[in-house]
This record gives structure tokens, sequence and C-alpha cells, in this order.
């Protein structure tokens, strides 16, 4: 049992030397007070911010807390809007005693360009150039008005992966 305890000594150092990886702040918002947790979305189609109001007490009727996300969502919209930053009800929060929004990538990314290195534009993405400008790409192709049959070796690509998928 010696270990154990040095576990727990070392746990509890640790706990008080690191300062918490995920910032949590009281906060008062629709007239209630809740605990914001901030985190970072790494769901490829929905980046972002999370904004995660954790409710002290979970209501017992899901349309309390439904009626709750939305009194939160639209201080939230107002307050945001206003920033000139979208937020959006994240639909797929699995916690019961957390009501999450989350602030998109893209409207975080224009309100920074746009608000703190005062240059650019909304929805401006550049893209690197190579230094040397001398090759130049080919122009893209134009997308054909209906769809083509698929070449001869794309079929055996297609009967190879339908195979080892069990497909076949």
């Amino acid at each position: 049992m010696p270990g154990n305890k040095l576990f727990i000594t070392m746990r509890t150092n640790l706990s008080e030397a690191l300062p918490p990886m995920i910032p949590e702040f009281p906060v008062e918002i629709a007239g209630h007070h809740l605990t914001l947790r901030f985190d970072v979305n790494i769901n490829k189609t929905k980046k972002g911010v999370k904004l995660q109001f954790v409710m002290n007490d979970i209501p017992q009727d899901p349309r309390q807390a439904q009626q709750l996300a939305n009194e939160i969502g639209t201080e939230l919209q107002q307050k945001f809007g206003d920033a000139g930053l979208q937020v959006v009800y994240d639909v797929e929060n699995p916690y019961k005693n957390v009501i999450g929004y989350l602030l998109p990538l893209p409207s975080l990314a224009n309100y920074l360009i746009k608000n703190v290195f005062k240059s650019g534009g909304e929805g401006e993405m550049t893209q690197q150039t190579p230094a040397d400008d001398s090759q130049e790409e080919p122009a893209a192709q134009p997308l054909p008005d209906k769809e083509q049959a698929p070449a001869p070796e794309e079929d055996q690509v297609r009967e190879i992966m339908m195979n080892r998928a069990g497909l076949k």
C-alpha cells in the first residue's frame, strides 16, 4: 500500500501545481447561475470553440432544459451578434447536465482578422503561393454536365475494394 499513498500524494501535488486545462468560470446568463466551460471541438465538420453551460441541477422535465437552452441561446445570439460573431446550438452534446453551443472557427477567425489584426475582410481566405511563379498550374477542368462512366482501371479498383469489404 505504500505505492498507493505515493500515487495519491503525487496526484494531489500535481492538481495543486497545474492550472485546469479547461477554463471554467461562474456566469449569470438568462437569469441563471451556471458554470461556463470552454473547450475545443475537434470534429472536422464543425471545428470551433465549445461553450458548455454546466447546470448544477438537471431539470427532470426535458422541456425545462430546452426552455433554458432557448433562453441562453437568445441571450448569446444578441451578445455575439453585437460583436459580429456567430454562435450555434450544439445538437450533439452528449452530457445531460450541459447546454452546449459552438463558436465556429471561421466566425472566430473573421472576428480576429477584422478586430484584432485590423485587416482583411469577412470570408477572405488566402492560400500560400509558391515562390517561383514561372510554373503555372493548368486551369481546372470544368465539371461535366452529367455523370461519366468510370475508366476501366477505376472498375478494377472498385471491384478490389468491394471484395475486401466483403460486399462481393
